[in-house]
């Protein structure tokens, strides 16, 4: 990477302060009541789906001057890597399932990303798992919660239908569930 413009430098220094700012209030926010916790993630969602599309449309519309762009100026280079300009979205979202992989491996299933549009992530499972009656869980605790900690940008998770498997129980016993401890 060339050395940092001394304005790159400045948008830079300017971004750390900022970021540690939006933790603190992160952190404060999930002090809040539940309900007035989800509006404002809702709305902080919301917000950050506006600027994804913004972003997103934007490097379109530069085409092979974002890379440029990129590395002239780090402030813009973690912009466009928080957006995930320029990844390779089924990638990513593939790998970000590494952490629940072998949960599902080791219960003779899989799990396949079909593509990802906007944050939304199209997922089936496959072997094992299809039909299987513990597959919801393993969806809601352990895939899509690996998708929101591991894939920057991640929405939503949509499940394709299973291949029509009959619906069985788990193979084997189940040691581990992925879902959160009640409270």
């Amino acid at each position: 990477m060339a050395d940092p413009s001394p304005a790159s430098e400045a948008a830079l220094a300017e971004l750390g302060p900022l970021l540690d700012r939006l933790e603190e209030l992160f952190g404060e926010v999930e002090q809040f009541d539940e309900a007035v916790r989800a509006k404002v993630f809702e709305l902080l969602d919301g917000v950050d789906s506006i600027h994804r599309l913004a972003v997103t449309r934007l490097a379109d519309a530069l085409g092979a001057d974002v890379d440029g762009l990129r590395r002239s100026d780090p402030a813009v280079a973690w912009l466009f890597e928080a957006y995930g300009v320029g990844v390779d979205d089924v990638a990513a979202a593939t790998a970000a399932l590494d952490p629940v992989r072998p949960y599902i491996t080791e219960h003779g299933g899989d799990v396949q990303v079909l593509g990802v549009e906007r944050g939304v992530v199209r997922v089936r499972l496959n072997g094992a798992c299809s039909g299987c009656t513990s597959a919801a869980q393993t969806l809601r605790y352990g895939v899509e919660q690996a998708l929101r900690d591991n894939l920057p940008g991640f929405v939503a998770m949509e499940v394709a239908p299973d291949s029509g498997a009959a619906p069985h129980p788990p193979p084997g016993p189940v040691l581990l569930q992925i879902q959160p401890r009640p409270a």
